[in-house]
């Protein structure tokens, strides 16, 4: 009888050891302060935790990272390992997932997905691969072709979501720590590519590369735990007329660049101003009163900011301010479709657009990182955060022109003004063949920078023309 007992407390052991549930998990929301973006970020941890609710009747560790964690630089993910390990060290955690405000997630599925991935003690993360087809811009054109007989590097898809042991993210904090593992670049791109290079690392001494799990989707289907959801529309598409487009260019570029804009979307808006170093009437261009420089352009793009602020003062219906580059090339259509979830106006201070960040990666600089709006996929802001941006210095008489103007911006919003800008990843800084096909075929970019192959004509055509030529606007005798 004795021996019986023994043997049924050994095998409940066992069972208990090897049991998986929603008390292995933390669930990271990686979310924004600004109101639309923290409704879909609460509205994703109900739905998760009404989930686990039903499934478990228990609640799930879930967190909002703007509100649980609110450190700069938090959707680096870097900044996030350090207080997760602190509070989940030496609990029934193993596993650490973190999605986006925009992914959907099947807790069933995903609990079956890990607990699988779990008892292979080789996976140490897992998720939907990307892989580079190329060396590109936007990782640095780091790419490593000792890896190709192994599939490639690969890096997960933020937006499916992916996973980690919380071991792995120990051995990470302390390789950090101890000066083995560092980021390379001061500058926060693509925290996907990023965070798996730095898990990496290569050399003697390389750690896990990210293993694929099918669970982890890039569109819905029957076995997904997890995939990214399309951005819906908050509304009816905000008015064209209602955005002012200050297109920063130069005279060497008025017959090119500038003749493309108004070839491709600069045909489908009402309030279009290039602004330039030289008036010239054809575009029209207004001067700036600023020489060009080939880099920088800061006290140029104050400059804009406060011309086209004077300009709109006498258009009540303008609630934003679009700053273009003369090679955005941009979905104008889209563009309103996206602003019809945020409010803009004098009283708001929404900056929207592609989000990088500047000193997140190395100890060092990690305390006086933030974040910046990349201007090359264009820059949203509302009236009020433009007024409120148009006050920033961009440094000294001999350095002003030279400064980068969309690094100036962000360091004075974080650092000076405590605004938060909000990211977008419709808004792209390189061209379409920089990214990969299946974070692109996902959504409906909003825009591309840079006239380069494929030429600008034909890019703008293939995304975005269709939905422009649907723009309504009023009718105009020039127009027959």
């Amino acid at each position: 009888m004795d021996l019986v007992v023994t043997l049924v407390l050994i095998l409940a052991y066992i069972e208990c050891i090897q049991s998986f549930d929603s008390r292995n998990i933390v669930f990271t929301i990686v979310s924004q302060p600004e109101p639309y973006h923290a409704s879909v970020a609460q509205r994703l941890k109900m739905d998760i935790d009404l989930q686990v609710l039903q499934l478990e009747n228990r609640h799930p560790q879930t967190h909002i990272t703007h509100q649980d964690f609110p450190v700069p630089g938090a959707w680096t993910i870097l900044p996030l390992l350090s207080p997760l390990t602190s509070r989940y060290r030496r609990t029934d955690v193993r596993w650490v997932l973190f999605v986006e405000t925009h992914t959907a997630v099947r807790c069933d599925k995903l609990i079956k997905a890990l607990a699988a991935a779990d008892r292979q003690k080789d996976v140490m993360w897992i998720g939907y691969p990307l892989s580079d087809e190329e060396p590109t811009i936007i990782h640095h054109f780091t790419f490593y072709e000792d890896l190709e007989e192994e599939g490639g590097f690969m890096y997960p898809n933020f937006a499916s979501g992916f996973a980690m042991r919380i071991e792995l993210i120990e051995i990470l904090l302390k390789q950090i720590e101890s000066g083995q593992r560092r980021l390379e670049a001061d500058f926060s791109i693509d925290p996907a590519f990023e965070l798996a290079q730095l898990v990496y690392g290569g050399g003697t001494d390389p750690g896990p590369l990210l293993t694929p799990d099918l669970s982890f989707c890039i569109v819905s289907g029957e076995n997904c735990a997890t995939y990214p959801r399309q951005f819906d529309l908050c509304g009816s598409a905000i008015a064209e007329d209602s955005i002012f487009f200050a297109v920063k260019t130069w005279s060497g570029f008025h017959s090119s660049r500038a003749r493309v804009v108004k070839k491709t979307w600069g045909r489908h808006v009402t309030n279009l101003q290039f602004y330039s170093d030289k008036d010239d009437p054809s575009l029209p261009a207004v001067s700036t009163g600023i020489p060009n420089s080939k880099t920088g352009h800061c006290a140029k793009t104050i400059a804009i900011l406060k011309m086209a602020l004077k300009r709109v003062s006498t258009m009540p219906n303008v609630k934003w301010i679009f700053l273009a580059d003369d090679d955005t090339i941009l979905g104008v259509q889209r563009l309103c479709e996206v602003l019809s979830c945020y409010r803009g106006g004098p009283d708001d201070s929404t900056v929207l657009g592609e989000r990088y960040g500047y000193g997140y990666g190395k100890r060092e600089t990690a305390a006086k990182g933030y974040d910046y709006i990349t201007g090359g996929g264009g820059t949203v802001l509302s009236i009020g955060a433009a007024r409120a941006l148009s006050t920033c210095s961009c440094g000294s008489a001999s350095t002003a022109r030279a400064a980068p103007d969309d690094m100036t911006l962000g360091a004075c919003a974080h650092h000076r003004l405590n605004m938060s800008l909000t990211h977008s990843p419709l808004f792209h800084q390189a061209r379409p063949q920089d990214y990969a096909r299946e974070v692109l075929t996902r959504d409906r970019p909003v825009s591309f920078h840079r006239h380069s192959s494929p030429e600008p004509l034909r890019v703008y055509a293939t995304w975005f023309q269709h939905d422009d030529l649907a723009i309504k606007k009023p009718w105009r005798r020039d127009e027959l």
